[in-house]
């Protein structure tokens, strides 16, 4: 993969580093959330349920290859509910296997204990006077099995060194990982000419960019829109955002802003926020390039941050200013300012050689990417 697409050129670390593929399988990926208290979810909750006289049922739940937002649909369905009625801290990984802390309005443990579902378990119910909210987490701990290593004994010699140079720097790079960039790598792109008001441009970067990753259907549908642009018809089903947009394109063809008007603030946030995190990696990048301190923390730039002359240079190449970051036709979409540690706290870390696979074991603090580190374990 080429990081460079999002502003990750420079490696923290000098190890040789060593080849190898993860997430071959779920279970290869196990997260488990850490609260502020220090508790780290269990992947073996305790299933039994008994009354609790509180507002809120918090609970863990241990989820395998689901999607975060689908299952606890699925879950407010079972019990009857809105979905509004559930809350998380943090968001997790689909192709995993993870364990997080859920909070429930006013559902009872033995409505919880009752659900049964395929790669999934809940328990360990507690009372709570409120609701998790994003971000109520210190963060989480990874176990990844990184397979198809040709020798595992030099392998564990090389993570040992890397982790050994990021404690002497301070932590790990809090560099944006490739997910915040969607699965294609372009959600920055779109999210630039969002701000550019470039609105056709945002529109053919939604729909018609593709990679090898997506479904074939999906990515034939793209082609053909890319061949015939202006030419709309609905993509398959699965893809609902796309066919938001393009169903006002079919009935009014050059009416781009109106077409991703059909998306909600939400996913507007997702594509301005990540032109947000691409600047970031480029100005986290340089100062990794000059060995500048990484004390503190950066700008997330926006329209009332207090700018360097550098992030100013950094806007005037890609076109924009400061101003044009607040977006008059969305304003929901607009992007504020705020800050970010250079650094991230990583600890506990632990290496393990198997049969031509490294287990590798560690904490890391919220908001920062696993991706990162692996990207200094294997340098790709």
């Amino acid at each position: 993969m080429d990081f460079s697409t999002f502003g990750i050129t420079q490696f923290a670390t000098k190890a040789d580093g060593f080849s190898g593929k993860f997430k071959q399988e779920p279970g290869d990926f196990v997260v488990q959330e850490i609260l502020v208290d220090g508790t780290v979810a269990s992947l073996e909750p305790d299933n039994s349920a008994k009354p609790l006289d509180s507002e809120y049922t918090q609970f863990t739940l241990v989820k395998r290859d689901w999607n975060q937002d689908t299952i606890l649909k699925k879950i407010a369905m079972y019990c009857g509910v809105s979905r509004k009625r559930v809350s998380y801290a943090g968001t997790k990984d689909k192709y995993a296997l993870t364990a997080q802390r859920i909070s429930a309005w006013k559902i009872s443990p033995e409505q919880l204990a009752n659900i049964r579902i395929k790669d999934v378990e809940i328990g360990d119910f507690t009372a709570f006077d409120k609701r998790l909210e994003l971000g109520d987490l210190w963060g989480n701990r990874f176990t990844i099995k990184i397979t198809d290593v040709a020798d595992p004994k030099s392998a564990v010699k090389s993570c040992n060194e890397t982790f050994k140079q990021l404690e002497k720097l301070g932590g790990l790079p809090n560099f944006f990982g490739q997910q915040r960039f969607g699965m294609r790598r372009n959600n920055h792109i779109i999210g630039k000419h969002l701000l550019q008001g470039k609105m056709e441009d945002a529109c053919k970067g939604f729909l018609i960019e593709t990679t090898d990753d997506e479904k074939p259907e999906g990515k034939a549908a793209r082609e053909d829109l890319a061949k015939n642009w202006g030419t709309f018809k609905q993509f398959p089903k699965f893809m609902r955002f796309e066919n938001a947009v393009i169903n006002q394109l079919i009935q009014h063809p050059s009416d781009f802003v109106g077409a991703f008007k059909r998306l909600s603030k939400n996913i507007y946030k997702i594509f301005t926020h990540a032109y947000q995190s691409n600047l970031f990696n480029i100005l986290l990048s340089e100062r990794l390039e000059k060995q500048d301190s990484l004390s503190g923390e950066g700008n997330l730039v926006g329209y009332d941050s207090e700018l360097t002359e550098q992030e100013l240079s950094l806007l005037k190449k890609d076109e924009l200013t400061q101003k044009g970051l607040r977006i008059k036709q969305f304003p929901e979409a607009s992007v504020s300012g705020g800050k970010r540690k250079w650094l991230a706290e990583m600890k506990n870390f632990s290496c393990e050689a198997g049969d031509n696979s490294v287990t590798i074991k560690f904490d890391l603090q919220k908001g920062a990417y696993a991706t990162v580190l692996l990207r200094e374990l294997l340098k790709s």
